[in-house]
């Protein structure tokens, strides 16, 4: 549990001081990778009620802010290029500094800005699986890769084990830690005054989900985690996923239906005692893929993940762990 009062920070001495520009130029930021995805681009700021903005650019993580005279509050950081757009995107709503840049879990579409943002001395929050997993080796099933552990710049200073309420810009921030979901160190953010929900990546309005098996992450999680979400929203709430458009309380019921039935069928054939192979084969979510099964998690990746989370029958490459250890 933890609570942060707005009114009494500290701000940066040389916060009020240094120009954007100035700031922009002592970041040093790193390559664009080349694995096919896109990790810069033009980033789109939406109003949605009070002092919160939502921030897009796709693929990376939605981005959540609250602006006002207290500072930022920043969920999510999306790619290390993508660093000045955001502190610019920003500057744009409130000439007051970033006063808190947090992460909803530890993957680099999301935190990828961590270590830029941490050099300029911002204050990184995040639950303490995030930190635990940004400072030791990781390894991604889907995308068969391993990470290793992030610069310290990149660690968040605050974490917190199951709650934590923050009083910025005359609203009311609760963080609430959902266990077991998209990873073992997600996070949902609720402006309570603007009636505004983040998700980050335990709901995602587009097709079946990537649920990272080997950062602890399971579908049963996702799915409890839109019951715990559910018991918060309401008709009026808009909820910034963390991937997809905007969506409200009657599509996290659909998809969370969805990711339901999704589940149940591949179990029942589990309980056969069905290999996987032979599950992929009896092609379980055939009448779902047409509608959900077109992104980056088609039909048979996300059979695997349903298997490998019901059955935990996964490992880590040997390659990987030795060359880890």
């Amino acid at each position: 549990m933890g609570k942060y009062v707005g009114k009494s920070m500290t701000l940066r001495p040389w916060a009020g001081i240094l120009g954007l520009g100035i700031l922009l130029q002592v970041l040093s930021l790193p390559p664009v990778s080349a694995q096919g995805r896109r990790f810069e681009g033009p980033l789109e700021t939406v109003p949605l009620r009070g002092s919160v903005y939502m921030m897009v650019m796709e693929p990376a993580g939605n981005v959540g802010v609250s602006a006002g005279a207290d500072g930022a509050f920043v969920i999510d950081d999306q790619f290390a290029p993508m660093t000045e757009r955001i502190i610019a995107a920003v500057a744009e709503l409130t000439d007051q500094p970033i006063a808190f840049v947090a992460n909803t879990h530890w993957h680099g579409d999301h935190s990828g800005s961590n270590e830029n943002l941490g050099r300029l001395g911002y204050t990184i929050v995040a639950h303490e699986n995030v930190r635990a997993r940004l400072t030791s080796n990781q390894y991604h099933l889907f995308f068969k890769t391993g990470t290793r552990p992030r610069p310290p710049e990149a660690w968040p200073v605050i974490t917190y084990d199951d709650r934590m309420t923050f009083y910025l810009n005359d609203e009311v921030i609760e963080v609430i830690h959902v266990p077991v979901a998209h990873t073992d160190g997600d996070s949902a953010f609720y402006f309570r005054e603007a009636n505004v929900l983040h998700t980050g990546d335990t709901f995602i309005n587009r097709g079946y989900p990537l649920i990272d098996i080997a950062s602890g992450g399971t579908l049963k999680g996702v799915i409890e985690a839109a019951n715990q979400m559910l018991e918060i929203v309401d008709d009026e709430t808009i909820i910034i996923p963390g991937h997809g458009p905007l969506a409200d309380r009657a599509r996290m019921i659909e998809i969370r239906d969805m990711l339901a039935d999704a589940r149940a069928r591949v179990v029942e054939l589990i309980d056969q005692g069905m290999s996987l192979n032979e599950i992929k084969a009896a092609k379980p979510l055939a009448t779902l893929d047409p509608e959900w099964g077109q992104g980056l998690v088609r039909g048979r990746a996300f059979v695997t993940i349903i298997y490998q989370s019901e059955t935990g029958d996964w490992n880590i490459p040997a390659e990987i762990t030795r060359r880890n250890q």
